[in-house]
């Protein structure tokens, strides 16, 4: 499993799930072709890892401390744009699956994915391939393609008064956070509530969880 320049691919882990950060490694390591540059427990972290390091790629989490991993993954982006970026993560929700596609990482995969399956998505995506896992595509497909989908439906101003609204955040929060009038909050919360269809905070709060947006890193 060697990339065209002959040499193994150079990854690093960024999850602060130790023990499976730690085994992934070692696996990793065992692997013809593959060179395991270092770990990080958190988005603060691993951004200095891949600056130091400089991987061909890096498997990154979604849920990290200090730094959002797919905020993380844009910032690794547009400093080191050679770097491939290959999401692994249990978030299967919608709106996770849309943030990973608006991310610019080149793929992603399930944890719970076979190991021959994360080797594949490894070798694909360090060989300059997407490689979307299938659960990914029918969410996807299936999910964010349907007209009442949130990124369909709101703007990303009202998607953010949103996933703060379904976090249980009062009006003032939200426009302290948001830099913006108590007034506008105001407004955008009734927008979303027309443009959904919804009448009251049970039920946007209700689509808010079906959709995954109760599992928004704010």
């Amino acid at each position: 499993m060697n990339t065209k320049r002959g040499k193994p691919i150079e990854v690093v882990i960024i999850d602060d799930h130790v023990f499976l950060a730690e085994t992934l490694s070692c696996w990793l390591g065992r692997q013809p072709g593959v060179s395991v540059k270092g770990m990080a427990g958190d988005g603060e972290a691993g951004l200095k890892l891949c600056l130091d390091a400089k991987p061909d790629l890096a498997l990154v989490d979604i849920n990290l401390p200090k730094m959002d991993g797919l905020v993380l993954a844009k910032h690794l982006l547009s400093i080191l744009p050679k770097l491939r970026l290959l999401i692994m993560s249990g978030q299967m929700d919608p709106y996770n699956i849309w943030r990973v596609s608006q991310s610019g990482a080149h793929g992603y995969v399930e944890k719970s994915s076979k190991p021959s399956v994360l080797l594949e998505a490894i070798t694909a995506v360090a060989a300059g391939q997407p490689y979307f896992s299938p659960v990914f595509e029918q969410v996807k497909n299936e999910w964010l393609n349907q007209p009442e989908a949130f990124n369909k439906v709101l703007s990303k101003r009202e998607q953010e008064v949103l996933v703060r609204v379904v976090a249980g955040w009062n009006e003032e929060k939200i426009s302290q956070q948001l830099g913006m009038a108590l007034t506008t909050v105001a407004v955008h919360r009734n927008n979303i509530r027309r443009k959904l269809g919804v009448h009251n905070d049970r039920d946007l709060l209700a689509y808010g969880r079906t959709w995954g947006l109760d599992r928004a890193v704010l």
